[in-house]
């Protein structure tokens, strides 16, 4: 059950990392998966815990513990840090529960869509008050540097950002008499129907979820909104005709058997990113992750494109994650020396390496040099857009996606179902 800071008493007696570490791993059993250090530590030693949800599939988690987390301690003797891998559905949750305990980890990897609501609920350091992030503030990129932003104030360092472009199957095109990925949406909607073969189980676009992450691009491209631009109203922007129209494109995609189980999820659901290459999407959409996890498979027969354009052009969701020092944590001086390790050039160029953009301006050539599909989605956060930056996003989104699953199952129509949304956000955005 997630618990808000304000209905439970926080401990201000923290115990020790020691113990920390031990009860995460009996408490969760085994969902947390960390690298801890090997030989026995000197009295003076800091020990600090990085709850992060990166990728053990490739070598993202592993580029974190085993290279960027070892320089940090050589230049930073004293200081040890453990990294803990938690699944990205259980950590905000998690989060919430450990600081509610009064044993957080120093320092979490935030999704940028939290930073809003762990702010207000007292479990983020105002960062902006910091020595260290005055040099930070003025070399991020201001996407990534807007999400750490609540206020005025600033609750996070930034760590990374992407954004989705679409991946197409170049062999399933040829097959299909088509010569390169679409433009436009109406391209878009065409091309999946031609790619869709029933027999084989191919099917020509997946769509990743019901969430505002997955379906932003195509409400966005196509003129719809989910609020207003101070994201303090939904009711006549996630209702409007541009949303329910961008909304029912969707849901006609599924109704034909063009859109694959990825979109209405559940137990036997294929993402996009494991039906990619076995052929069962022609196309989907991703961010630069993908890329390190199809080199490990050995899958290289696919492109890289600008999503499709609609009405307001082609607009994809800026993402990304944010290092957020623990209000409660037991060694913020030590967290916001390693938050602002994670945001040099070492360490950035290190995850880029492995699908992780980096947030800060000085890298931008260099990775782009050394990883030249990241060209791409460079220019798709060009016209990318932020979430909701709102304390209420969570609920929002949760919100949206339930009454999506209404509206795919048939249950209510797209209009119904999008004003419920809308009334639901409303609530949300306010607070209550």
């Amino acid at each position: 059950m997630e618990m808000r800071v304000d209905q439970c008493i926080r401990s201000r007696t923290g115990k020790s990392v020691r113990l920390l570490a031990a009860f995460a791993a009996m408490t969760f059993g085994g969902a947390l998966i960390g690298v801890a250090s090997t030989g026995a530590a000197a009295s003076t030693t800091v020990t600090l815990q990085y709850w992060n949800t990166y990728n053990q599939a490739d070598k993202e988690f592993s580029t974190m513990a085993h290279v960027i987390i070892p320089e940090f301690e050589k230049l930073n003797p004293g200081i040890k840090v453990v990294p803990l891998y938690v699944p990205y559905g259980d950590l905000l949750a998690k989060f919430i529960a450990a600081s509610a305990a009064g044993d957080p980890p120093d320092v979490l990897r935030s999704d940028i869509a939290w930073v809003a609501q762990l702010a207000q609920e007292g479990l983020a350091v105002n960062v902006g008050q910091l020595k260290a992030f005055a040099a930070i503030k003025a070399e991020a990129l201001p996407g990534p540097l807007a999400t750490t932003e609540v206020d005025g104030k600033y609750w996070a360092f930034p760590c990374d950002t992407n954004t989705q472009a679409l991946y197409w199957n170049k062999a399933l095109f040829a097959a299909a008499g088509l010569t390169g990925p679409p433009t436009t949406i109406d391209q878009l909607v065409s091309d999946a129907a031609t790619l869709t073969v029933a027999s084989k189980q191919q099917y020509g676009l997946g769509v990743d979820g019901t969430d505002i992450w997955n379906m932003a691009p195509y409400i966005w491209s196509m003129g719809g909104s989910f609020t207003n631009a101070n994201y303090t109203m939904a009711s006549g922007y996630m209702d409007s005709s541009a949303t329910i129209t961008a909304v029912t494109t969707l849901v006609n995609l599924l109704k034909a058997g063009d859109i694959g189980s990825d979109f209405q999820g559940g137990a036997s659901a294929v993402s996009g990113e494991t039906g990619f290459p076995k052929n069962e999407y022609a196309m989907y959409i991703d961010g630069p992750w993908a890329v390190p996890t199809y080199t490990e498979e050995s899958f290289s027969d696919y492109g890289i494109a600008p999503f499709p354009s609609g009405v307001a052009g082609s607009i994809s969701t800026v993402g990304g994650e944010d290092n957020l020092v623990a209000a409660d944590g037991h060694h913020i001086a030590d967290a916001e020396k390693f938050a602002e390790f994670l945001d040099s050039p070492f360490a950035q160029l290190q995850m880029a390496s492995q699908g992780d953009m980096s947030a800060m301006k000085v890298d931008a050539a260099k990775e782009v040099a050394a990883t030249p599909y990241y060209k791409v989605f460079t220019q798709q956060l060009l016209t990318a857009r932020i979430r909701a930056n709102s304390p209420g996003y969570s609920q929002l989104d949760s919100d949206w996606s339930t009454e999506m699953g209404q509206i795919l199952a048939g249950d209510v129509t797209v209009t119904q179902g999008l004003q419920t949304a809308a009334q639901e956000a409303d609530s949300a955005l306010a607070g209550s």
